[in-house]
């Protein structure tokens, strides 16, 4: 596969690291290329030859590769602490520079990297590819950041000078008259490269001259104002306890419905802070000057007794007021305000963003050491204020300090995709694209960063936390040019169920010597597995609870598969494990698994069992009212604190019956009553099957339990939702109807059998499935929440509810092989034809009839033995090594175009979720199957099978 991002700077980074990282764990080869002029990492932002005196913008501390931080990398490099948290921008551009020469320097098996040093200005689709000067992709992205002209720059010629690169603000003479356009950011870099980049200093008593300054600089500006200066890292406001006010100001722009609505959230939300910040008092007035400073009727009138003000409350020396309230709502809730609004989020918000322009200038502005400067330079008298809102002065000079806006911008390649018809202008300045930068109309072409300005609000950033387009971008490529399939399956069903299979099972099946080699080692059956595929199964249902603003976490049913090297994965991405034993929850806090990290929903728990995760901080769902006392005596004998979650019985009514829980009822009876021994963190729901809408039913109840445990003192946090995540093990929708439809025939007697003795196979797991995982969780949050309310989302935002889901076989979709080897090949006394194999029908099973995927036979890769084996368009039952006559691996009955012998190998697909151990026996001595991981060309036993 060959991709090419276009673009090199900070954002092109992330997009190669994560798309290299993803190539790696699901073993998909990719080639790079990467469309950049310039340096590597850099961009024209962050030139390593760039100025000492221009400096980060934002905080040091939120720059990260996957590698390491920004901030590490800099102790690295022997800076002391404490480190500046506004360092020279040039250091980030060395910083990106290094991480670029890492990746080139360690790049996966069958990947490459190489830069095309070349401006792009054609790209051209060809069928499902795409053409970047001339050179054929299956993907291309693109991150180019600021447009280098535009419309409403002012013409460069003779006295008239732009700010970057630097270099050209030397051909101002010294003694010139200076005008700037723009009073922001870029105007701070073009007054500190004229004056300290000519040999300036700062002084504590003021500037000291070089005398090849400009005699003065105008500032000129629409707003006539400057930008608000950011709170000093460190100082009196960040000490502030906000965090109440930020969660209720997080949920009410999440659930606002206009443009109205949010700004009575910002409003209320900045008068929450001032008030914290004043030490509890909300003064009269406040509210009246908040909403001044949200419609832009702020300000003295007196532009640097403005910015003098700002930089004073900024360090502390000055009482905040409603412009530092509305500033620090704006950034503290800007994480929401990102969700809210973005992807189709503000159509419904009508000058939006004409808000957002405004609360920019509060929000955004310079940090206090910049600020500090620009005060002493004005103070010195180098910088003139008096024309800053316009009228004529005198210039020789004019320099554009005002960048290209985001957005589409005429004559770069995303407005010429709009112009071809390849890609749509939303409602404001950007291209439309989904959640994965994918183009809206396109495939194969995706967008991250300004160009998608106003679909993606604030995407040019160099956060990695607010927006995850470039690693669902990444997963996405992986997923649609990864697909491998098998050049011949070996064997299928008679009515046959071909399984999805991931790129590495398909390498495993295609070589038989490696799968001759592993039954030789660990005999037959063993179990093969890859744990990285349950991490992109986990983020799809992370994700998803994020798009419908719901914090979601999820919990690895341990029960599903018990090799420890899943508990491994889920520990070492932050997730959390859901045990149903004691032995489990031993093993699991052995592997380092936090007890805060683990719940415990076991159906028996024995007092042993409840002592330990009492001790550990483990959360019990608790079963019943007789099991919660029994664990408020424990935690009291052992003088700690037993965390729970009430597991709730829905009502019969609606839902069928359960053994699970308690009802509503009994549990509201028992709120009340709780000893000082526990805690109820959350509520916890345990259902039959996969239905969402049963889960929606339930989750009515779960709220109600919640507002009762509130009422009685009580602070839940989360609603476990427990398992029942659906999966799909097969891609092909219609050949599952087919199987259905021969099925159904067959048990009208309409046709011969073509399963064991005739069984009907009347109870089995759906292994096609529409909508699975993150759909199917998205539907699931955007359903009806209580009768006459908002959705389900809504109903968890509103109540600062977290989600927990306890998946097993959905996340473990993808991860596991079984491979058996052919023992003999003989007939039934009738003449039934039967393929037996080492191994037991328990080390393929689950509780339903049968597993509904077809294996793949992998032949043995020495000489064929014709009189041993039974040749092409043979057909056979699988049969295994327990001496009981429905002794049968697989119910249905398989065919083999090119034959079969003794010695093959049956490779039984996608068994990871529960099939390889939920059942296993070792009945007549025979041991159990071993579970092998595969790591690269390695393959090492899992710790499980040294317990």
């Amino acid at each position: 596969m060959r991709v090419a991002v276009i673009g090199g700077g900070p954002r092109a980074l992330w997009a190669v690291e994560e798309l290299l990282h993803q190539a790696h764990t699901h073993q998909v080869p990719v080639e790079i290329d990467v469309w950049e002029p310039g340096e590597l990492g850099a961009g024209s932002a962050y030139s390593p030859r760039q100025p000492e005196h221009w400096r980060l913008n934002v905080t040091s501390a939120i720059i990260r590769t996957r590698r390491r931080s920004f901030d590490q990398w800099r102790l690295e490099e022997g800076e002391e602490q404490p480190l500046e948290p506004f360092p020279a921008r040039r250091l980030v551009g060395c910083f990106f520079a290094e991480e670029w020469r890492e990746l080139l320097c360690h790049l996966p098996e069958g990947c490459t990297l190489r830069q095309v040093p070349r401006r792009v200005s054609s790209l051209e689709p060809v069928g499902e590819r795409w053409q970047v000067e001339g050179r054929e992709y299956e993907e291309v992205l693109l991150v180019t950041g600021h447009a280098p002209e535009w419309p409403g720059a002012l013409p460069r010629g003779e006295g008239v000078l732009g700010v970057y690169p630097a270099a050209q603000l030397a051909r101002i003479p010294a003694g010139a008259r200076v005008a700037v356009r723009g009073a922001a950011l870029t105007f701070i870099d073009a007054v500190l490269e004229l004056t300290v980049g000519r040999g300036g200093r700062m002084r504590g008593s003021g500037y000291q001259p070089s005398g090849r300054e400009p005699a003065v600089i105008f500032p000129v500006t629409r707003k006539g104002r400057f930008m608000t200066v950011k709170p000093e890292p460190g100082g009196p406001l960040t000490q502030l306890d906000l965090a109440e006010a930020v969660a209720a100001g997080q949920a009410g722009v999440r659930l606002s419905r206009d443009l109205a609505e949010l700004c009575e959230v910002l409003a209320e939300t900045s008068a929450q802070m001032l008030a914290v910040a004043r030490e509890g008092c909300r003064e009269a007035g406040v509210e009246e000057e908040i909403r001044g400073v949200l419609a832009g009727r702020d300000g003295s009138g007196d532009p640097v007794r403005d910015l003098r003000r700002s930089r004073d409350v900024a360090c502390g020396l000055l009482e905040p007021g409603a412009e530092w309230a509305v500033g620090e709502a704006w950034r503290r809730l800007y994480p929401a305000i990102v969700a809210r609004t973005s992807f189709g989020g503000r159509v419904d918000m009508p000058g939006f963003a004409e808000l957002a322009v405004r609360l920019e200038r509060v929000g955004f502005g310079p940090p206090v050491v910049n600020a500090t400067q620009l005060l002493t330079l004005i103070d010195a008298g180098l910088i003139d204020i008096s024309r800053m809102a316009g009228g004529e002065m005198d210039a020789d000079v004019l320099v554009d300090a005002v960048l290209s806006p985001p957005g589409v911008v005429p004559g770069t390649l995303a407005a010429g995709l709009v112009e071809r018809g390849l890609a749509e202008q939303g409602p404001g300045r950007g291209i439309t694209v989904a959640r994965d930068g994918t183009v809206v109309g396109q495939r194969h072409l995706a967008v991250a960063g300004r160009d998608s300005e106003d679909v993606v609000l604030g995407p040019d950033t160099l956060s990695r936390t607010l927006h995850d387009v470039i690693p669902r971008w990444a997963m996405r490529v992986i997923e649609d040019n990864g697909k491998k399939v098998l050049r011949a399956q070996g064997m299928a069903a008679t009515v046959p169920l071909t399984g999805r299979l991931e790129p590495w099972a398909v390498e495993l099946l295609e070589d038989p010597q490696r799968c001759q080699d592993l039954v030789a080692e660990f005999a037959s059956p063993v179990n093969v597995l890859r744990p990285e595929p349950m991490l992109r199964n986990i983020e799809e249902l992370v994700r998803a609870g994020e798009d419908a603003g719901v914090e979601t976490r999820v919990f690895f049913a341990r029960k599903a598969n018990k090799a420890l090297a899943f508990v491994d994965t889920v520990r070492d991405a932050g997730h959390s494990v859901d045990v149903a034993g004691e032995r489990e929850l031993r093993q699991v806090l052995g592997r380092g698994v936090p007890g805060e990290r683990i719940i415990l929903s076991a159906a028996v728990k024995p007092d042993e069992l409840l002592q330990l995760a009492v001790a550990e901080g483990v959360t019990i769902s608790v079963d019943s009212v007789p099991e919660l006392r029994r664990i408020e005596k424990i935690a009291g004998a052992q003088g700690q604190i037993a965390h729970l979650a009430p597991r709730l019985a829905p009502d019969p009514a609606q839902l069928p019956p359960t053994r699970f829980g308690e009802r509503l009822a009994v549990w509201q009876g028992v709120m009340g009553e709780l000893s000082a021994a526990v805690e109820i963190n959350g509520v916890h729901i345990h259902l039959h099957g996969y239905a969402a809408r049963d889960r929606q039913t339930a989750l009515v109840e779960a709220f109600a339990l919640i507002d009762a445990a509130r009422d009685a003192g009580q602070q839940p946090e989360f609603i476990d939702l427990g398992g029942g995540v659906p999966m799909s093990y097969l891609d092909d929708a219609a050949q599952w109807e087919n199987f259905q439809q021969a099925r159904e025939a067959m048990n009208r007697g309409e046709i011969e059998p073509f399963t064991w003795k005739a069984d009907p196979l009347q109870s089995t797991y759906p292994f096609h499935q529409s909508p699975t995982r993150g759909e199917w969780l998205r539907e699931l949050l955007e359903g009806e929440g209580t009768p006459g309310g908002g959705s389900i989302a809504a109903e968890f935002i509103s109540r600062g509810l977290r989600l927990h889901l306890e998946p097993g076989r959905s996340v473990l979709d993808g991860c596991g092989v079984i491979l058996a080897r052919v023992a003999f090949l003989k007939h039934r006394s009738d003449g039934v034809p039967l393929v037996g194999l080492e191994m037991n029908r328990t080390q393929c099973r689950t509780t339903s009839d049968d597993i509904l995927v077809d294996p793949v036979l992998v032949r043995s890769p020495g000489p064929a033995t014709e009189e041993a084996g039974w040749g092409p368009e043979s057909e056979g039952f699988l049969v295994g090594a327990y001496c009981i006559e429905d002794e049968v691996i697989v119910r249905r009955r398989m065919r083999f175009p090119e034959g079969i012998a003794p010695g093959d190998i049956v490779g039984i697909p996608n068994t990871a979720g529960y099939f390889m151990h939920i059942l296993e026996s070792a009945s007549h001595q025979i041991p159990l199957a071993r579970n092998v991981v595969l790591a690269g060309g390695d393959a090492a036993l899992d710790d499980i099978d040294q317990v």
